[in-house]
């Protein structure tokens, strides 16, 4: 249940399975199931329909891409990456096992690294996108990162609301995703920091286990909210851990032992406010700062950024 309800990311790394869709995306057949294709800076789309929703993704991606290289960190990468986008989650579904041969629950979106392939569906949501997207860009510009950040970072992105000025993405950040407050559960003020941040896989009855991925996040959104993100992820692309053993003690110039009682103050605060943010809507980017402005009033969404520093 908990893979059904969490955003599912499939990171495929069996080199069979790449293998074997080498050989069917370079066959015509399988680019002909996708009669419409728009190229650009850093995407090949392909789609099965035209649609204001594949229109509104397609103006996204490269902006994003260019928005996260500015603010956040390099994001150098082979481009262009393919994209595949299906109609709806059942033909989503059906695509991730018939033509990718993945079995399982296809969840929202999937990332093949070998492929450098993105496969989603149009009502899935940028937060979904922005989300896929992160993971190659990690991998390729944020090498050294710690284990938990393999997660930890990409989900940080997955949402946000913005709006549009002048041809260029204005973003806001460091929103709580309901739907992970609300799979966190009560668990979420008793969530052990030095846990999750170890370099140590979390382990059950029968050896190790996933990481959760909403516990992750959670690490990422305390960095940002202490405004520390960025230099997380600076540190971490210089390799620097400033004579500290962890990154998160580099970003927050301080021990383990001090950063604790700050995080679990954060939880709390979190906890508090769980009623307002399981109302908060899915991730956004309007046409105008006045429509932006509007819904930000109407959500009661903040447009102070908390301001991150280097």
């Amino acid at each position: 249940m908990k893979f059904l309800l969490r955003l599912a990311l499939v990171i495929l790394t069996l080199s069979g399975a790449f293998g074997e869709f080498s050989t069917i995306a370079s066959a015509q057949d399988f680019l002909l199931q996708f009669p419409y294709r728009k190229q650009t800076r850093y995407f090949d789309f392909r789609y099965k329909r035209e649609s204001s929703r594949i229109a509104n993704l397609v103006r996204f991606d490269d902006n994003f891409i260019k928005l996260v290289n500015r603010d956040f960190f390099k994001a150098d990468f082979d481009y262009p990456i393919r994209a595949f986008v299906l109609e709806d989650q059942n033909q989503f579904q059906e695509f991730v096992q018939n033509e990718l041969h993945v079995p399982g629950p296809a969840g929202f979106g999937i990332y093949l690294y070998s492929n450098k392939l993105l496969a989603t569906y149009e009502t899935s949501g940028l937060g979904t996108f922005a989300h896929e997207i992160m993971h190659p860009l990690v991998e390729r510009n944020l090498p050294s990162r710690p284990p938990w950040a393999d997660e930890g970072i990409p989900t940080f992105f997955e949402k946000f609301y913005g709006y549009w000025k002048d041809g260029e993405l204005v973003l806001f950040w460091g929103f709580q995703n309901p739907w992970r407050i609300e799979a966190l559960g009560t668990k979420l003020t008793r969530l052990d920091l030095r846990t999750i941040v170890s370099d140590q896989a979390p382990s059950g009855p029968f050896g190790a286990v996933e990481r959760d991925e909403s516990e992750s996040r959670m690490v990422s959104l305390f960095l940002w909210e202490q405004g520390k993100f960025r230099r997380f992820l600076k540190l971490i692309a210089a390799k620097d851990k400033r004579g500290y053993g962890s990154y998160v003690e580099a970003a927050m110039e301080m021990p383990l032992e001090r950063i604790i009682p700050l995080w679990q103050g954060y939880l709390l605060d979190v906890a508090r406010r769980r009623t307002a943010i399981l109302s908060l809507p899915l991730s956004s980017v309007f046409d105008s700062e006045a429509a932006f402005r509007d819904f930000a009033q109407r959500y009661g969404i903040s447009k102070e950024q908390v301001k991150q520093r280097d």
